[in-house]
């Protein structure tokens, strides 16, 4: 059954035979010792596993219908012919050396795994299917990590030393994560040795000792002594998602959009430059985003018109700001593209452009960028950014005297992250006088999109999430396919299909466009819709309000909608998959194909329904993580 699951729905799954795991009275001619009629509760390691589909402990008789699981959690269903099916929806992405945050500056030895600088829970390693004969753990499934077994197999480690081969989680080809460390700009990145690794509940922030390391997964935080000199502190670490939305490692091939040929591959550019947290003069990179920019000003002003991209190789987190002088300018007929992509360098020879890889790292900007067009004439200048996370806003400034402003705007698979504090993604503002501009955005997770020229937008696969208004354009005309709009719309004519407009949406001219298969916050003023939600109902509009996993940018399941969300969203796309940014996932259609499967692999008598593992069911409670 695990097997059919997984080429069922593309995802990992655990088998639970719940009548395996039913406390009752046992015959003395048939004990059952892996069934014991009371829980352990002096052992932390299988309490800590309560309510997820590992756990080890029998439970009661539990006569309700196995489907209504949504709102009761995974922990539930057990009964005698009930089969559980417990499924990871969300896959976990791997990072190689990602650049930690600093709690202070300068460092006082406490640093943050993400880099922008926020608790994060971190996600187990991407795993392999093992096939048919081998059974899902804990270690093979894209989980959230928790403390107690990664603490216990390094207790382990430090008292009998094995070959890390034979390890579960720190394994040497793929570890949960692993610790690098600088310690002055001279040094190579070190990885950190299992024997000075310690896994702790760093709440408080505890440091340790001498050359020791102390890491929380669960918080995402990282503490070293306070006198240890650290220039540079990375962490390779891997992240929960439910679908190929914001900045990530996986590959963007299919990704097109500006300057990107039908293989995938990049068009020619005349001013191609890489950049690099440790780069060296033999290395060809440059060490800052800023010297890139400068560069390119340079090239720009003794080539008008030239198309120039920088390649930023690494997952560093670049504290950089591009306002006031610093702005980032592009001029009549030029084309600038800045992209996460990895770019080896050949063993015999100099890069190629031909070698750059839209795959595998995923940069940090801590900083506002602002972007302006210069000069005046037929060709407006480009922006193109792709891959990056920024914990900034982006403005596209206003046209200056005697100048054109900026021609197309384009973010692709980006997320604008909100500085530490805000509970919003970061804003991205088009000025007034970019009357030529084009505004794209597809893949993204951007906070409020606020557009003054009266220019046309397209939004694809994203969401939009502000505190009041997610898109605030009154004279342009907005195109939207599968996007989550979290805050008020405000547009001149609207065409839409497959999203979700969680706000009031206020359309100017509603005799042209359409709004298809979309969710529509009632009250709303739009052209004509067709198959939406409410307006279908057939229950009450209270129902089908969409219910998320999340509303916090960091968790897993941001912006997705939950289980317990109507029917009528989670099939209601115009492919019978999910309205809203989430749409390319799939959730439901695969759900159903298992449902389809089941009948012909189940014994007679047996009832099976797919439990979605989640990250508000997966979380273990440990440390008032819930």
């Amino acid at each position: 059954l695990e097997d059919v699951a997984r080429a069922s729905t593309g995802w990992p799954a655990k088998v639970t035979e719940f009548f395996e795991v039913i406390a009752t009275t046992q015959h003395l001619d048939h004990v059952r010792l892996h069934a014991p009629g009371f829980a352990a509760v002096r052992d932390s390691e299988p309490m800590g596993r309560i309510g997820t589909p590992f756990e080890a402990a029998c439970r009661t008789i539990d006569v309700r219908a196995l489907g209504r699981q949504a709102t009761r959690g995974v922990g539930s269903g057990h009964n005698l012919p009930n089969v559980g099916i417990h499924v990871w929806p969300l896959a976990s992405y791997p990072l190689e050396q990602v650049t930690a945050a600093p709690v202070t500056d300068p460092g006082d030895g406490r640093w943050f795994v993400d880099p922008s600088g926020r608790d994060r829970h971190l996600a187990g390693p991407t795993v392999a299917d093992g096939g048919i004969d081998d059974r899902a753990t804990a270690a093979t499934t894209p989980g959230l990590l928790r403390r107690r077994p990664l603490h216990d197999e390094l207790d382990a480690q430090r008292a009998a030393p094995v070959d890390e081969t034979r390890l579960t989680w720190f394994q040497a080809d793929d570890p949960a994560f692993r610790v690098w460390i600088q310690e002055t700009a001279a040094d190579e990145l070190e990885p950190l040795p299992l024997e000075l690794l310690h896994v702790c509940n760093l709440s408080s922030w505890d440091r340790p000792t001498g050359s020791r390391v102390r890491v929380d997964p669960v918080l995402g935080r990282v503490t070293v002594a306070a006198a240890r000199t650290v220039h540079r502190l990375a962490v390779s670490w891997s992240f929960a998602r439910a679908g190929r939305v914001g900045a990530g490692p996986w590959p963007r091939r299919s990704v097109g959009g500006i300057g990107v040929r039908s293989d995938g591959q990049f068009d020619d550019a005349q001013f191609v430059v890489g950049v690099g947290a440790a780069s060296g003069p033999a290395d060809e990179l440059l060490p800052t985003l800023g010297d890139a920019v400068v560069e390119w000003h340079n090239f720009q002003a003794a080539n008008p018109g030239a198309t120039g991209r920088i390649v930023i190789t690494d997952s560093h987190r670049y504290v950089e700001a591009f306002t006031g002088g610093g702005r980032i300018e592009i001029g009549q007929g030029a084309r600038l593209e800045i992209v996460a992509a990895a770019w080896p360098q050949p063993p015999n020879g100099p890069r190629v452009v031909d070698g750059i890889e839209r795959v595998g790292v995923l940069p940090t900007i801590v900083g506002d960028i602002d972007v302006v067009g210069t000069g005046s004439g037929d060709t407006p200048g480009a922006l193109v950014i792709e891959g990056l996370s920024l914990v900034g806003g982006l403005d596209v400034l206003p046209a200056g005297a005697a100048t054109d402003g900026l021609g197309a705007i384009e973010l692709r698979c980006c997320t604008l992250v909100p500085a530490p504090g805000d509970d919003t993604p970061s804003a991205t503002t088009i000025g007034g006088d970019n009357d030529r501009a084009e505004v794209r955005i597809d893949r993204c997770l951007i906070g409020a999109l606020t557009v003054a020229s009266a220019i046309p937008i397209e939004i694809s696969d994203s969401v939009v999430h502000g505190t009041g208004a997610a898109i605030d354009a009154p004279t342009s005309d907005l195109t939207v396919a599968g996007i989550t709009a979290v805050g008020t719309t405000t547009t001149a004519r609207l065409t839409a299909d497959d999203s979700i407009f969680d706000g009031l949406v206020t359309v100017a001219r509603r005799q042209q466009g359409c709004v298809r298969f979309c969710y529509v916050a009632p009250g709303s003023i739009t052209p004509h819709r067709y198959r939406c939600q409410p307006d279908l109902g057939p229950t009450s509009a209270e129902r089908l309000v969409p219910t998320y996993q999340s509303i916090e940018l960091v968790e897993p399941g941001y912006a997705q909608l939950a289980p317990g969300a109507a029917w009528e969203l989670r099939t209601g796309a115009s492919g019978g998959a999910e309205m809203g940014a989430f749409r390319r996932a799939l959730t439901a259609k695969r759900l159903a194909n298992l449902a389809a499967a089941l009948d012909e692999y189940l014994p007679l008598g047996r009832v099976a329904d797919a439990l979605p593992v989640l990250p508000n069911t997966a979380l273990l409670h440990e440390g008032g993580q819930s």
